[in-house]
């Protein structure tokens, strides 16, 4: 027999030596990368797991927690969005643990910054060669420089009140307009040309310019569609409203080749976003008007009620048709009246109805001339004969309120933008008014109902019939813009709609992705005449007058009560 043992016996003893092995505490820790690599209350360090605690600053040898932060002051710079951040990194350079005992702005809840690492639990401690990162945040009050500081307080040694500037600037923030938005061409025939201007403008806030890097149609092979007079690019725009002269206009032309309907995008890319402008011509054929019926009479009308009947517009063209319409005729009267105030562009071979009423607030005959121009080239203007007559009836005295006021010509939108509303307020502060225009909770104070005229939302009109309780009505007067002289494209420009759909806007019959307010702070930013406005309003029971008044409003914001109206026994009187 070998005097050496097999080869399965030496491998039976190495087995177990090592199971045996397995029960013993290691002699040298498990390596580590990082912290995380190791159980909770150790620190990687040199490749081993240590105890935490062997870092304390009583335990260190020469102990000292050094606080270092980074960047040393927060500067977020010159910015253009209302919402930023920035990380700042506490770093620990010293020897041993750093322990956060509190951190915060010093402006406290009116500072424009945020901290999110300020509300954590105190104290916070930060171990030798490491460092904590926080969350700065920066939220734009309104344009300028601002300023604040970060306050820690920590045990070190040396400054154990740390102040971190933090700064910001705000510019504002860039908006790209492109009017008109969309580009309709609406009808030309086969080889013939229409052009409309495009105007480019920065209706940004503050000072924050932004940069046009180009301006082409796409598809970029359309035959039908040309952009000509273009601007050098890049081309830097400034906010119209520090510089009214920053305004980019050029030419777009509609060339039709072939008979149908063509469509393209005008893009307009900058720095800060691209904005596409859809682009719509039609060449199979101008609209063509078919007016039904050609005259209305709408009776007999009692006091203080309605009468409507349908007038039915329809195009029998290949193309859109576009129509507007006003009141004319020798006296017209505001109880005649039609909704909508804006027609919609009536398709090729469909219809649209517009709702001819007659308020009847005076005894007799009226009669008014409801003039439509159109886009049709055989109908350019088509007048409409309306006929009704007011009738006594058995109900309370019915009372008219008319408001009219300074704002450049009555018959046509000009370049004059003032603004007054109209508001009629019941014994118990109930209105009746643009934003509230038929109110139903008025009760024995009768069934009010507001109205106003395109194109200008002037005259305004309050008829209020059916008051069985005696009381105290006030007429109030607001001026809403008081800009006397801001050209109508321009404004329709920098607010990225066409001149048709600021004009429905102003006047009540449309909506527009912006609001009353974008609308008045353009208004106030850009122009520079500004003018008061003169107000009369005229207030008549049963078709006659009882009180007439002009008052003079000066400046955006006034509000005025101009008349009372007393009913005492069933009878109004005005002063």
């Amino acid at each position: 027999m070998s005097p050496f043992p097999s080869v399965a016996a030496r491998s039976l003893t190495l087995c177990l030596l090592l199971l045996a092995a397995c029960g013993r505490e290691k002699v040298v820790a498990s390596a580590c990368r990082e912290d995380p690599d190791c159980p909770t209350g150790l620190l990687c360090e040199d490749f081993q797991c240590v105890p935490a605690k062997t870092k304390a600053c009583e335990v260190v040898l020469d102990g000292n927690p050094v606080l270092q932060p980074a960047p040393y002051a927060a500067n977020f710079g010159d910015v253009d969005v209302p919402d930023s951040a920035l990380t700042l990194t506490l770093h620990n350079i010293g020897n041993c643990t750093l322990t956060l005992f509190e951190m915060g702005l010093e402006k406290g809840m009116d500072s424009p910054f945020t901290c999110d690492a300020c509300s954590d639990s105190f104290p916070v401690e930060i171990f030798p060669g490491r460092s904590r990162d926080l969350k700065l945040g920066f939220r734009a009050k309104a344009v300028g420089a601002v300023a604040d500081a970060l306050k820690i307080l920590s045990d070190d040694r040396e400054f154990s009140e740390l102040k971190v500037p933090i700064r910001a600037n705000f510019l504002g923030i860039p908006d790209l307009r492109v009017a008109p938005n969309p580009v309709e061409f609406g009808f030309a025939a086969q080889s013939t040309m229409k052009a409309k201007t495009v105007r480019i403008t920065n209706n940004g806030t503050g000072v924050a310019g932004l940069t046009v890097e180009s301006i082409a149609l796409d598809p970029p092979a359309t035959e039908h569609f040309e952009l000509v007079g273009l601007p050098e690019l890049p081309l830097a725009l400034p906010p119209v409203g520090k510089d009214e002269s920053a305004i980019q206009s050029l030419e777009l032309r509609y060339h039709p080749r072939s008979s149908e309907q063509h469509a393209a995008d005008l893009v307009v890319t900058s720095n800060k976003g691209v904005v596409r402008v859809p682009v719509s011509g039609s060449a199979l054929g101008p609209p063509k008007l078919n007016l039904s019926p050609t005259s209305l009479d709408l009776g007999n009308v009692p006091l203080g009620t309605t009468n409507v009947l349908p007038l039915t517009l329809t195009n029998e063209g290949g193309s859109p048709l576009q129509v507007t319409y006003a009141w004319g005729g020798p006296s017209p009267a505001t109880d005649l009246f039609a909704t909508p105030l804006l027609v919609p562009p009536v398709a090729p071979g469909a219809y649209t109805t517009l709702n001819v009423a007659f308020t009847a607030t005076a005894a007799g005959p009226v009669s008014g001339l409801l003039m439509l121009s159109t886009n049709d080239p055989a109908k350019p203007s088509v007048t409409v004969q309306v006929n009704a007559v007011g009738v006594l009836g058995p109900g309370p005295q019915v009372v008219k309120v008319e408001m009219v006021y300074d704002n450049g010509a009555d018959s046509a939108f000009d370049s004059d933008l003032r603004n007054v509303d109209l508001t009629l307020e019941h014994p118990f502060g109930f209105v009746c008014n643009k934003q509230n225009p038929n109110p139903t909770n008025w009760g024995a104070y009768g069934s009010p109902a507001w109205i106003s005229f395109a194109p200008k939302e002037e005259p305004e009109r309050i008829v209020l019939p059916g008051v069985m309780q005696d009381g105290t009505f006030r007429v109030m007067l607001s001026y809403q813009e008081d800009c006397a002289s801001l050209p109508t494209d321009l404004a329709a420009g920098l607010l990225g709609i066409s001149v048709d759909v600021l004009i429905a806007y102003l006047s009540g019959g449309a909506s527009i992705p912006v609001g009353g307010a974008q609308v008045g702070q353009l208004i106030g930013d850009v122009c520079l005449d500004k003018k008061n406005s003169n107000a009369t309003v005229r207030v008549y029971t049963n078709g006659a007058l009882i009180k007439e008044k002009t008052v003079s409003l000066s400046k955006k914001g006034d509000t005025t009560y101009a008349v009372d109206l007393i009913r005492t026994n069933g009878v109004f009187t005005a002063k």
